[in-house]
């Protein structure tokens, strides 16, 4: 496809690339950052563009490419950051005076990250031995598919899909046992054996017995494999193996034989298997194999390198999912431990509370709290640490603790602020966060309020009127401008007997569809109309959001 005119995130001069000699290759994979600077450079790349991995990793995608029209991938990485995929065939210099046409597909990642923001695949525009494409096709598909999930088992499952029946009558991914969970790898037997657990298992329909294959060879199964198994062999030399059905284990061949019947030694006379490895970011994570049945030709050269650049694919996006999985679990792990579960409020103090995170695949900084100063004042504290995952996580957990300890002197409002914002310029896990700080006295109802950033507050009356709190906003925590540190400033009101004081963040009020203003507004009708109870009109507020973009935090607080 054509894209679209349009300036790309690099304009600086481009350094033009020594021409370099093509090598036969099959279709490579490799990711770039948002800038175009290649992030992770398999062997099939080494082989296509004749460089390896130390020589191109954390260099710009244009520098490797000699010849190649500039504008044309500046255009295609920005588009592919952006979300749109796309393609091209770019005419690189071969050295000799000649070129050679690469076909490049372009795929923004779900879920950009460290590890890269577009996924690339390049190969031949019309290799040897495959005129019609099937092999860009294949591997394109297999992108599409496992490359659109962060889920390890659908990533597998997509893969066994892609494979069956276009490459082989069957398909099964395992991977090392306990490496989803970032338990120590490999797990090796005192017999120096492996063991991996079957994530999927694909068969073509026309394969014999496939009703009953998944009940002998489950998903999820935990299995062992000996050195003397070429499975074992594969992962060991990191190299694919090509095997027959004689060096399987007895246990297979009986579970085989159990499902075929009678039929079960001809057919597999006549099988052909092939063990390929998973290898990403220098981890070994597991192999995949290709069984084909009678009727299918043996594997050639170049469907061993068609089989490589799959599971070099596969185990990519394995990856990607193994390392968001572990984000997403130390992220929950943060915030469940960390957030208060339970507020507990002193007589003359009711309260409710509702945290909404936005996907249950990820978490965010939005925190809140109440603490005790005495016997008779609490102080409330809403805030929101931009971002997901862990390090907002990690973020809200040091802004939580931090005032806490803050509090515990009991400064005024404004000072919990200030020295908030001198504390989070040395927390590097605080880039940018807002907070609201209150204090009230139940004894006679005063209430001292800052905010810094923070969306303000409402104050419900009694008789149902409502009202947001004129406090000057002041700067975000952690933007590290001491010219203002003296812009925290607390405001203080009276809380009338039965009023009600409401804390949010920004998630509540402001969406896509709707600026922070029209939210706001909508709000204060919704606690213009309480529930029976506090907690029934906080959960109604939550329940009447229309589509959720960001995390949602709220808290009510009424002095009765």
């Amino acid at each position: 496809m054509a894209h679209a005119s349009g300036s790309g995130p690099r304009t600086e001069s481009i350094r033009r690339p020594r021409p370099w000699t093509p090598r036969p290759s099959g279709v490579a994979a490799l990711l770039l950052d948002e800038e175009g600077r290649v992030t992770q450079w398999g062997g099939a790349a080494a082989r296509l563009f004749g460089r390896p991995a130390e020589r191109a990793v954390g260099h710009h995608l244009i520098d490797l490419l000699p010849g190649a029209h500039a504008e044309t991938v500046l255009r295609a990485v920005a588009d592919a950051v952006r979300g749109v995929p796309g393609g091209d065939v770019l005419h690189l210099d071969s050295g000799d005076g000649r070129t050679r046409e690469i076909a490049f597909t372009w795929e923004p990642l779900t879920r950009p990250g460290p590890w890269g923001a577009v996924l690339v695949t390049a190969a031949d525009a019309a290799p040897a031995g495959d005129p019609g494409g099937e092999r860009l096709a294949l591997l394109h598909e297999l992108t599409t598919r496992a490359g659109a999930t962060l889920d390890p088992r659908r990533v597998a499952e997509d893969a066994v899909d892609v494979a069956v029946p276009r490459f082989a009558d069957s398909a099964g991914l395992y991977v090392a046992e306990g490496l989803l969970r970032d338990e120590a790898y490999p797990d090796r037997g005192a017999d120096g054996s492996l063991a991996l657990r079957r994530l999927a298992l694909r068969l073509a329909p026309r394969h014999p017995g496939t009703r009953d294959w998944p009940g002998a060879f489950p998903p999820g199964e935990i299995v062992r494999y000996f050195a003397r198994h070429p499975a074992h062999r594969c992962m060991a030399t990191g190299r694919p193996v090509i095997y027959t059905a004689d060096e399987l284990e007895p246990v297979e061949i009986d579970k085989i034989h159990d499902v075929l019947g009678g039929a079960g030694p001809a057919l597999l006379d006549e099988t052909t298997f092939l063990a390929v490895p998973l290898t990403a970011r220098g981890i070994l994570l597991g192999f995949i194999s290709f069984i084909r049945g009678p009727g299918r030709p043996r594997y050639t050269r170049n469907d061993v390198k068609l089989a490589e650049d799959l599971a070099g694919r596969v185990a990519v996006c394995l990856d990607n999912a193994r390392l968001y999985s572990r984000e997403r679990r130390i992220a929950q792990s943060l915030q469940q431990n960390l957030a208060p579960r339970t507020l507990t409020a002193p007589p003359g103090l009711e309260v409710a509370h509702r945290y909404l995170p936005v996907s249950t695949m990820t978490v965010g900084g939005d925190w809140y709290d109440l603490i005790p100063l005495s016997d008779t004042r609490m102080a409330l504290v809403m805030g929101d640490a931009m971002g997901h995952g862990a390090v907002a996580a990690g973020a809200m957990s040091q802004l939580r603790a931090s005032v806490r300890t803050l509090a515990g002197f009991d400064p005024p409002p404004d000072e919990v602020l200030r020295r908030l914002d001198l504390m989070a310029e040395d927390l590097d896990a605080i880039q940018c966060a807002t907070c609201l700080y209150a204090t009230i006295d139940l004894s006679t109802r005063v209430c001292a309020l800052s905010r810094a950033g923070h969306p303000p507050p409402i104050l419900v009356n009694p008789d149902g009127t409502a009202s947001v709190l004129d406090l000057p906003s002041g700067l975000a925590l952690g933007v590290g401008d001491p010219d203002h540190s003296q812009a925290f400033v607390t405001t203080q009101i009276t809380i009338p007997a039965g009023g009600t004081l409401a804390l949010y963040t920004d998630g509540l009020v402001e969406s896509r569809e709707q600026d922070i203003d029209t939210g706001i507004a909508a709000l204060l009708e919704r606690l213009r109309s309480p529930g029976p109870t506090l907690d029934a009109t906080c959960a109604a507020i939550t329940d009447a959001l229309p589509t959720q973009y960001d995390d949602v935090a709220l808290l009510l607080a009424r002095v009765t």
